[in-house]
């Protein structure tokens, strides 16, 4: 396996690739699996990119939703959708599917102990297998974007043998192109080509997917030849990788935005004129090029400007510390004041980034205090609003290729995921309209109106627009980074 092959023989190696059907290749992913497969977890995420499972829908590379498990659907009234699943698909471990499969791995999902931002009884009230090969689905409310929201990895959909007692099982239990076969979560996982993918046969063997924390690591990783694909290399080794002539690195302006949060409800930051001044403290560009090498770009909504739902003419704001501490008075916080700001390492860039917002709030009288930790340690005081700021890499059509389902769990009153603990009865109003409305240019009007009004009341400062970078060794073809992050190994993927 070329993962095994030492740092000095693997590039010569990898000049003279073994046929196809021995091929395999090694793909680094940041973690592993740490909530034993949990539908709501990343670790959904880590399957899905693994080539093992898949949902009813999928979204191409050009964010748009196409037929996967299912091929078509059709609103059949305003709560009532009717999916059609694809005849002739199998599990990995031989059992059909059929609309009775597909709606039992639905509800598993809505029963789940913890619900999936994207699927969960606040939008879904019930599955039913309506027909041997088709699936209704009620929703609770209006809900124009449910297909997309079916591509999304909690809402895969697994064999009956994957739902046990200990937890979800999805060795051998996928439909996709790979079946995992072996797992440690500390160090990797194994997997091997599923010749009778409905989709046709993975053009390697199989693939390791290693779990390599350190950016730094992975990088080394790539030059060496260790790895064939490297996801998510920082800014800083650009440069130095795409002058490898033996590597290819891909430039994927993700729909993800780096943002500063803020307890909207208590604190200093409860009050719109504190949040002001922490916005006009901030040098975006300054931020971007100190941390990103430049190759980000500052942000001012949530969403990049170029997309249809960003509003109009909205540009990163100009820093104006003088402003910022004269607001600060008025708000009567005295110079010192101390606050809290979380910020987890599990991003190597956050950390430099909160050392250069540190110094920049200092410059207006206000005391960072970073607490440095494990994701998991941190997310239930972030989640239970006890902290004051809060640094948050977010992708904003995680859940759909609209930005509706980010908007309702990150700013709506019942927020899954409010961390800002903001609440506004008319904002929640304005979602639930979007979220009815069938005319995409519509729903594309009012999510640039929700972040217009995020800006101006300063609900979370937006630091940067990310952009990812992959490498891939010259050795394969077929890999394309995916906008969303669904999709890591494909049956695409070929020696060269």
């Amino acid at each position: 396996m070329l993962s095994r092959l030492s740092a000095s023989v693997a590039l010569p190696m990898l000049l003279a690739l073994p046929a196809a059907a021995e091929t395999t290749v090694t793909l680094t992913e940041a973690f592993g699996p740490a909530a034993n497969w949990a539908l709501h977890s990343d670790d959904s995420w880590l399957a899905m990119r693994a080539g093992c499972y898949e949902g009813l829908t999928r979204i191409s590379n050009s964010i748009t939703v196409e037929p996967a498990l299912a091929t078509e659907w059709k609103q059949t009234g305003d709560l009532t959708w009717e999916f059609t699943i694809r005849d002739g698909v199998t599990f990995q471990d031989g059992t059909a599917v059929t609309a009775e499969t597909v709606a039992n791995s639905l509800n598993k999902l809505l029963t789940a102990e913890v619900p999936a931002r994207a699927f969960s009884p606040t939008v879904v009230a019930k599955v039913e297998a309506t027909g041997p090969m088709t699936v209704t689905i009620t929703t609770v409310d209006p809900l124009v974007t449910l297909p997309g929201r079916l591509a999304s990895p909690p809402a895969a959909i697994l064999s009956p043998a994957a739902y046990t007692e200990a937890g979800i099982n999805p060795v051998g239990t996928c439909t996709g192109p790979f079946k995992i076969a072996a797992i440690d979560p500390e160090q990797s996982m194994t997997l091997e080509a599923n010749p009778a993918y409905w989709g046709g046969a993975p053009q390697i063997a199989g693939a390791t997917v290693r779990f390599v924390p350190d950016a730094d690591t992975r990088t080394t990783m790539a030059r060496s030849g260790e790895a064939q694909i490297v996801r998510h290399v920082p800014a800083y080794s650009v440069a130095q990788l795409q002058g490898d002539a033996n590597l290819t690195v891909s430039e994927v302006t993700t729909p993800r935005v780096i943002q500063l949060l803020l307890n909207n409800k208590t604190g200093i930051f409860a009050d719109e004129r504190v949040r002001l001044a922490v916005k006009l403290a901030l040098d975006t560009q300054a931020i971007d090029d100190a941390v990103f090498e430049g190759l980000y770009s500052p942000a001012a909504s949530p969403f990049r400007p170029e997309e249809l739902w960003a509003p109009k003419g909205l540009a990163a704001p100009t820093p104006d510390l003088e402003k910022a501490k004269a607001l600060l008075a008025e708000a009567g916080v005295a110079e010192g004041t101390e606050v809290s700001f979380l910020i987890y390492n599990t991003k190597k860039e956050l950390a430099a980034m909160g050392e250069v917002v540190q110094a920049m709030l200092a410059e207006v009288g206000l005391k960072a205090n970073i607490r440095l930790a494990e994701y998991a340690a941190l997310e239930p005081d972030m989640l239970a609003g006890n902290y004051d700021m809060a640094f948050m890499s977010r992708g904003y059509l995680t859940d759909a290729p609209e930005p509706g389902g980010f908007l309702a769990a990150d700013y709506s009153c019942a927020g899954s995921f409010n961390i800002s603990q903001h609440c506004n009865a008319d904002f929640d109003a304005k979602l639930a309209a979007i979220n009815a409305n069938p005319d995409p240019a519509a729903r594309n009007a009012g999510y640039a109106e929700l972040a217009q009004y995020l800006f101006d009341k300063t609900v979370s400062v937006f630091v940067v627009n990310e952009t990812a970078f992959d490498v891939n060794a010259n050795t394969i073809s077929g890999y394309v980074p995916h906008p969303l992050n669904y999709v890591g190994l494909s049956a695409a993927i070929a020696p060269k």
